[in-house]
């Protein structure tokens, strides 16, 4: 008997799997993080051209196999198309995608991953927040999610105005974690805490943050 999987999620990553189908990864929020198969999906013409992209959030329904999820239908409610002409961003993106792929399991609730991605996401879209901001509240919050993250005196002697800044992050719901603001001095000891956290937690080469660092340096 055939077993069919409706999920909601987004596509973390693409890779081409013979001459014209695509193997994907999916953050979900029912399974976690599920590999895929989508036949055709590069043929000219395919109905999944667009639905198996970067960043595609909606709901997809799979065809389970013994050894393999099968991509049989898709519905995106939001493509991020807004990359295809803003190649930093698209890095700041992908970047936060290797992240949450390095941490997400298989069979796992994974729905506050995959909220903490979504509007991370958002958040370089808009206007009133710079990449770099969204991208140090998103690597803070993240560490903080997975209970990983190491007591900040260990990083080193900083100000109590980040120690507030710390305590909002942790506190603060999803959907309100990218309203507020910092001084550069803040800013500056974010980004140095960030940066520790990511260093002693991150045991893996992150080809994404590599490129994002030389594009804007």
């Amino acid at each position: 008997m055939q077993e069919f999987l409706k999920v909601t999620g987004m596509v973390i990553g693409v890779f081409p799997q013979g001459e014209y189908d695509r193997r994907i990864t999916l953050l979900t929020r029912e399974r976690g993080k599920i590999t895929a198969f989508v036949k055709s999906a590069r043929r000219q013409g395919s109905r999944f051209l667009g639905t198996t992209d970067m960043f595609a959030f909606g709901n997809f329904d799979l065809y389970v196999g013994r050894t393999s999820y099968n991509v049989q239908n898709a519905e995106i409610s939001n493509y991020f198309d807004n990359f295809r002409m803003d190649m930093v961003g698209a890095y700041y993106g992908m970047y936060f995608a290797e992240l949450a792929e390095f941490y997400a399991l298989e069979n796992n609730d994974e729905s506050e991953l995959l909220l903490l991605l979504y509007r991370a996401l958002q958040g370089l879209k808009s206007e009133k927040l710079t990449n770099d901001f969204v991208r140090r509240v998103f690597e803070i919050k993240l560490f903080m999610i997975e209970g990983e993250f190491i007591p900040v005196e260990k990083a080193g002697e900083f100000s109590e105005a980040l120690n507030k800044t710390l305590e909002y992050i942790h506190a603060s719901s999803i959907e309100k974690l990218f309203n507020f603001g910092l001084s550069e001095s803040l800013f500056k000891e974010l980004s140095e805490v960030a940066d520790y956290e990511r260093r002693h937690l991150v045991d893996k080469k992150l080809s994404s943050l590599e490129i994002l660092e030389t594009m804007t340096s």
